[in-house]
C-alpha cells in the first residue's frame, strides 16, 4: 500500500512529539567494539543475565562463581565490563583475556602478573599459583578477588590449570566467558561439573530487544515489522545489529517517516557488511569445506551420503565442531547449515555464474532421485535465469504465499506462464495477489480467465470460483471500492454469496465422480464461508455454521475451533469462548504457517472483547512468531483497550507509520484510532486531532470487527476531547451492534456511552450484561448497579474486578464514583479506606493529597481544575483542551458542586490546604 500524501504530511511531526547464532569459532570481522555496547547503561536485552551474574557471585564464597557462555558478538564481553564495574568498589579485579598468541606460550594469558614475580618462583608450576596466590591476595588489601577472564577457550593448560587452582583453593572467585565451553580447557569443565561455577548463557536478543538496540543506535523508535526484518537478517546477534542497519539503510529498506524508522518495501539485500563480516570468518575454510557452504546455501540441506561423497569424514566432523553445519537426522540424515545468517552470507556472495555452476554439479543427483523443497529448486533454476516447469512453478507459488512471500509467486508465475491459459496458475496468481493487497489485479487474472478459451477440471473450476469469492468478499467489506475506474471497466459480476452457493451445487453434482477431491473441495469451501461470516460481522450465522462442520485434518479443527471462539465471544456464550480460545492456544505448536497467524488473531480478538487481557498479554507474550506489525498494533490495543496510554503509544506510534507506507491498509484507521485516544486521555489534543485525521483519511475497508474497532477508538478519542455527540454516538453503534448480533459490542458500547454520562444507558447496561456470560459483564453490571444506587460499597467491588482483570483506567473512573459518592454522604471511612488502597496500589508513587482530593472527579473535569488553579482563563482552557468556553464553564460548575467550594480562589486555596495538611 502507498501511503496517501495528505496522511503523510498529517503525520510528520507526530513522531517528535510523541538466531540462531554465528558459528562458535567465528569472530564478526569488521563488527563495532564491545565498547559501544558497554556504553549502553540499560544493557538492552541483558538486565536479566546480569543479575543472574551477580546473584551468583554475590552471595558466594571466595572460589566459586560463574561461566558465561554465548557465541561471538553476542555481547559476552559487554555484559562482563557491565558487571566488574558493578563489583570494582568493593571487589579487586585480575582480568585476564585469552589469544591464540598468548595460548602458544605456557602461562602466556599470565605473563603481566609472572613479570613482578621473583625469577625463581617462575621455574615450577606449584610454585607459580603460590606466589600469583600470594601477590593477588596483597594486592587486593582484604578485599575479595575476583579473576575475570575473557576468551577462556584459547588459554593455554598451564594458565587455565593456575587460574581454576586459586578458585579451588578459595583465594579468588571467577567470572569466565567461553566462545564455544565445548572446546573449553578440562579444569573449568570440571569446576562447572562439581558445581562450583554456575553456568549462565547469553541468548540472541528477541525482537523487542533487538528493537529497542536498533532504537538506541537510530535515536528513535524502531517498528516492530523493521526490527524482524533486522533481527531475522543478523541473527539476533548485537554486533552483526549494528551492521545489519547500515545495510537496510544503504538499500532504502530502513527510513524515518515521521519519527520512527520503518521497513520500507523492497528487493532482499544482497552482500552487506554482515556478509562481509561473516564471509571473512570462513577464508580459514578448506576450498572442499567452502564448496560444500556454497550448495547447502543454495540447497538448504542434503543427504549425508552425498554430503560426504563430496567431503570426508574429518573436513565434515570439523565443520560440525565448529557449530558452521549440523546433522538434521528426520527424517532421513541431512546436512545443512546450521545459521540461517551464515547460510545467507554464502548465498549472497554467489555470482549468478557460480550459483549455475552449483546447479550443474547437483544436477545428476537431481535425475538420479535427488528431492529438493520445490520452492528451494524454482528459487535456484530463477536467480540463474533458467525458467521453472509449469508444475514446479505452481507448487512453489503456492508454498511461497503461504510462507509470506507473494511477491516470489507473483515473479515465478509470470516467468513460467505467458498468459493466463493455466488453471492451477491463474488460482496461484490471485491468491499471491490478494495476499499483496492488490485485490482489482486479482480480480482482473480470475476474469480474464474467465473470458479465455481455457476449459478448467471441474475442480479447477470450483477452486477458481472460490478464489473469486475471497477477493469479492474483501470488496464488499470496503477494503477494494467498487466503484473505482478499474471496476467499472469490469463485467458485471454475481454477489460472492450466490458465487458460494453456487460452488457448493457444484461440489455436490461432483460427489461420486472417479477422482473428484469432493472432500477437499468442501473443506475449502467451508474455511471461506467461516470466513465470510467473521469478515461481514455475521457472528451469530457463523456459530450455527461451525457447529456441524468437521474435517479430520488437525489444520482445519484448529480453524474452526479459532471461528468458533470468536464467534461465541461476540454472541452471548463469553465464558465457553474463553475456554474454547485457550485450548486452541495449547494447540498453536502444531499449526502450519499460513494458518498460525490468522488463529492468532482470532484469539486476541476473543480475549479482547471478553475483557480477558491477562490471557491477551500471556499470548501475546508465549506465542512463538507472532511478530512484526501485526504483534506490534496487537499489543498498542491491549494497552489502550487497558487504560495504559503510554505503552500503548509507544508500540502504535511506530505502527501506525509502518502501516502508512506498507500496510495492510485495513489496519491503519484502527491503529490511528486508538493512537488519537491515548493521546486524547494524555491531553494531547493537537496529537489526537492529528491521528484522528488520518484514521478518517484511510481507507475504511477490511474485517467487520477492526472496522468496528476503528470506530470506537475514533468516538472514545472524540468524546475525550470534550465532542458534545460523545454517549450518543456509543448509543447509535450499540443499536447498530444487537441487529447484528454483536452482543459483547453493544455492551461494551453502552458501558462507555453511561461512562460518558447518559443516565438513561444504566438500565441498558444492565440488560445487555444479564443476558452475556464471563467476568467482564459481572463487572459491567456491578458498576451500573453501584452507579444507579448509589452504592459506594458496589462500586468499590466492582473497581476492585476492574484492576484485577487489568482495565486500569476503568478501574480509576469506578473508584473515583465511589469516592465522590462516599464524600458526599460524608463517609469518611470509606474516603479513607479508596486513598489507602491507592496509596498500597502504587507503593512507590508520593502520595499527593492534591490528588487525592481531587479524585472525585473525571479526568476532563480534573485537568481543567488544575488550569483553573494554575490562573488560566476559561477561553485560554477552550483553546487548549479544543473544546467551548460554555463547556469549560459547564465542567467548572462540575468541580466546584463536587469539591463544596464556590470560585476558584476557593478552590485554589481548598486544594493547597488539603497539600499542607499532608505534609
Amino acid at each position: 500500500m502507498q501511503p496517501h500524501d495528505d496522511q503523510q504530511s498529517l503525520l510528520r511531526s507526530a513522531g517528535s512529539t510523541s538466531g540462531s547464532g554465528l558459528p562458535a569459532a567465528m569472530t564478526p570481522a569488521g563488527a563495532p567494539g564491545t565498547a559501544g555496547q558497554a556504553a549502553h547503561p540499560a544493557m538492552i536485552g541483558r538486565a536479566g543475565v546480569v543479575e543472574e551474574i551477580l546473584r551468583n557471585l554475590a552471595g558466594a564464597t571466595p572460589g566459586t562463581g560463574c561461566l558465561l557462555v554465548g557465541e561471538p558478538g553476542i555481547g559476552k564481553t559487554a555484559v562482563m565490563q557491565h558487571v566488574l564495574r558493578h563489583l570494582q568498589e568493593d571487589t579487586y579485579i585480575v582480568q585476564v583475556r585469552g589469544s591464540e598468541f598468548a595460548g602458544r606460550t605456557p602461562f602466556g594469558a599470565l605473563t603481566f602478573l609472572l613479570s613482578d614475580l621473583d625469577p625463581e618462583l617462575s621455574e615450577h608450576p606449584v610454585m607459580i599459583l603460590r606466589g600469583l596466590t600470594r601477590l593477588v591476595t596483597e594486592r587486593a588489601g582484604g578485599r575479595p578477588v575476583l579473576l575475570a577472564v575473557d576468551n577462556a577457550e584459547e588459554l593455554d593448560e598451564f594458565s587455565a590449570m593456575v587460574l581454576t587452582q586459586m578458585v579451588l583453593n578459595r583465594s579468588a572467585g571467577m567470572l569466565v566467558a567461553f566462545r564455544d565451553f565445548s572446546s573449553a580447557p578440562a579444569e573449568f569443565a570440571g569446576l562447572w561439573r562439581d558445581g562450583v561455577l554456575a553456568r549462565v548463557d547469553l541468548e540472541p536478543l528477541s525482537v523487542p530487544e533487538a528493537g529497542a538496540y536498533l532504537g538506541s543506535l537510530l535515536g528513535g523508535a524502531v517498528s516492530r515489522a523493521a526490527a524482524v526484518a533486522i533481527n531475522d537478517y543478523a541473527g539476533g546477534n548485537p554486533h552483526l545489529l549494528a551492521l545489519a542497519q547500515t545495510d537496510f539503510r544503504d538499500a532504502g529498506r530502513l527510513r524515518q517517516h515521521n519519527g520512527s524508522w520503518i521497513l520500507a518495501p523492497g528487493e532482499d539485500i544482497r552482500g552487506g557488511r554482515v556478509a562481509g563480516a561473516v564471509m571473512g570468518n570462513l577464508a580459514h575454510l578448506s576450498p572442499a569445506q567452502t564448496r560444500l557452504l556454497q550448495l547447502l546455501s543454495m540447497a538448504e540441506s542434503l543427504p549425508l551420503p552425498l554430503v560426504l561423497a563430496r567431503l570426508g569424514n574429518t573436513d565434515l566432523d570439523a565443520l560440525q565442531e565448529q557449530g558452521i553445519v549440523a546433522l538434521d537426522t528426520r527424517p532421513v540424515p541431512d546436512v545443512l547449515i546450521s545459521s540461517p545468517v551464515v547460510a545467507r552470507s554464502v548465498r549472497a556472495g554467489l555470482t549468478s555464474a557460480q550459483q549455475r555452476q552449483l546447479f550443474e554439479e547437483l544436477a545428476p543427483s537431481l535425475n538420479t532421485g535427488l528431492v529438493l523443497d520445490p520452492l528451494v529448486l524454482a528459487r535456484w533454476l530463477d536467480s540463474i535465469g533458467e525458467v521453472p516447469g509449469r508444475d514446479l512453478a505452481v507448487g512453489a507459488a503456492g508454498k511461497a504465499t503461504a510462507l509470506g512471500f507473494p511477491e516470489t509467486a507473483v515473479r515465478l508465475i509470470s516467468a513460467a506462464f505467458s498468459g493466463t491459459e493455466n488453471s492451477g496458475a491463474v488460482i496461484e496468481l490471485a491468491r499471491a495477489r490478494t495476499a499483496q493487497g492488490e485485490y482489482g489485479a486479482a480480480l482482473g487474472v480470475l476474469t480474464r480467465f474467465r473470458g479465455s478459451d481455457a476449459v478448467p477440471s471441474a475442480g479447477d473450476r470450483i477452486r477458481l470460483m472460490l478464489a473469486e469469492c475471497r477477493v469479492l468478499c474483501i470488496e464488499a467489506t470496503g477494503l477494494r471500492d467498487p466503484r473505482s475506474a478499474e471496476a467499472a471497466a469490469e463485467p458485471a459480476r454475481m454477489r460472492h454469496t450466490d458465487l458460494f452457493e453456487q460452488a457448493e451445487r457444484e461440489i455436490a453434482e461432483l460427489d461420486g465422480t472417479e477422482g473428484a477431491d469432493t472432500a477437499g473441495l468442501m473443506r475449502e469451501l467451508a474455511l471461506a464461508r467461516a470466513e465470510c461470516h467473521s469478515a461481514h460481522g455475521r457472528f451469530l450465522v457463523n456459530a450455527s455454521y461451525l457447529a456441524g462442520l468437521e474435517f479430520p485434518d488437525a489444520d482445519f479443527r484448529i480453524q474452526r475451533a479459532a471461528w468458533l471462539s470468536e464467534a461465541w465471544s461476540m454472541t452471548n456464550r463469553q465464558d465457553d469462548a474463553v475456554e474454547l480460545a485457550g485450548t486452541v492456544e495449547r494447540m498453536l505448536e502444531g499449526t502450519s504457517a499460513d494458518v498460525h497467524p490468522g488463529v492468532v488473531g482470532r484469539l486476541l480478538h476473543t480475549y479482547l472483547i471478553t475483557g480477558a487481557l491477562s490471557a491477551c498479554e500471556r499470548l501475546l507474550a508465549g506465542t512463538p512468531g507472532m511478530e512484526g506489525t501485526h504483534a506490534e498494533l496487537a499489543e498498542g490495543l491491549l494497552h489502550a483497550f487497558a487504560g495504559r496510554p503510554e505503552p500503548a503509544l509507544a508500540a502504535l506510534t511506530p505502527a501506525v507509520d509502518q502501516l502508512m507506507v506498507s500496510g495492510p491498509a485495513a489496519f491503519l484507521p484502527l491503529a490511528a484510532a486508538a493512537a488519537a485516544y491515548c493521546h486524547a486521555v494524555e491531553e494531547r489534543s493537537e496529537d489526537a486531532r492529528r491521528y484522528l485525521q488520518v484514521q478518517r483519511s484511510a481507507a475504511d475497508g477490511g474485517p467487520w470487527a477492526v472496522r468496528r474497532g476503528a470506530r470506537h477508538f475514533a468516538a472514545l478519542a472524540e468524546a475525550t476531547l470534550g465532542g458534545e455527540t460523545g454517549s450518543a454516538r456509543f448509543v447509535s453503534l450499540a443499536a447498530q451492534d444487537h441487529r447484528r448480533g454483536a452482543y459483547a459490542y453493544e455492551l461494551l458500547a453502552r458501558l462507555t456511552a453511561m461512562r460518558l454520562g447518559d443516565a438513561e444507558s444504566l438500565d441498558d447496561v444492565l440488560s445487555a450484561a444479564a443476558n452475556q456470560q464471563g467476568d467482564f459483564a459481572a463487572l459491567c453490571e456491578l458498576y451500573a448497579k453501584g452507579l444507579g444506587n448509589g452504592d459506594a460499597q458496589m462500586l468499590l467491588r466492582a473497581s476492585e474486578l476492574a484492576a484485577g482483570a487489568g482495565h486500569v483506567l476503568l478501574a480509576r473512573e469506578i473508584s473515583e464514583h465511589a469516592l465522590g459518592i462516599a464524600s458526599g454522604a460524608g463517609d469518611r471511612a470509606t474516603v479513607r479506606f479508596i486513598h489507602r488502597s491507592r496509596r498500597t496500589a502504587a507503593p512507590d508513587a508520593p502520595a499527593e493529597a492534591a490528588d487525592e482530593f481531587l479524585g472525585a472527579l473525571t479526568a476532563r473535569e480534573r485537568s481543567i481544575a488544575r488550569k483553573a488553579v494554575a490562573g488560566t482563563s476559561n477561553k485560554k482552557i477552550a483553546e487548549e483542551l479544543g473544546i467551548s468556553v460554555r463547556t469549560v464553564e459547564g465542567h467548572l460548575y462540575q468541580v466546584y458542586s463536587k469539591l463544596h467550594v464556590g470560585s476558584r480562589r476557593e478552590l485554589a486555596r481548598t486544594i493547597a490546604e488539603q497539600a499542607g495538611a499532608k505534609k
